[in-house]
């Protein structure tokens, strides 16, 4: 008897736990230049969460080897 109990319980516990279970859908990330011309880290950081409520990041542009920009990256809405 206490088998049967004990089986019927985990079944359950089973159950509850795959019912409780949601899919889990990612945000999409956007990102954008903020400032083509250089970048200063802090500054980059407080205009993306000002505008964005991102994170803003210097990031190198290509064309000039030591020469950044300004990306914020956040969450698409």
């Amino acid at each position: 008897m206490a088998k049967l109990v004990n089986s019927a319980l985990c079944f359950l516990l089973i159950i509850a736990v795959a019912l409780a279970i949601t899919q889990v859908n990612a945000q999409k990330r956007c990102s954008v230049v903020l400032n083509p011309e250089g970048c200063v880290l802090f500054d980059c950081k407080k205009e993306c969460f000002q505008k964005y409520n991102g994170n803003g990041l210097c990031s190198s542009s290509g064309a000039t080897i030591g020469q950044y920009i300004c990306t914020c990256v956040y969450n698409c809405t």
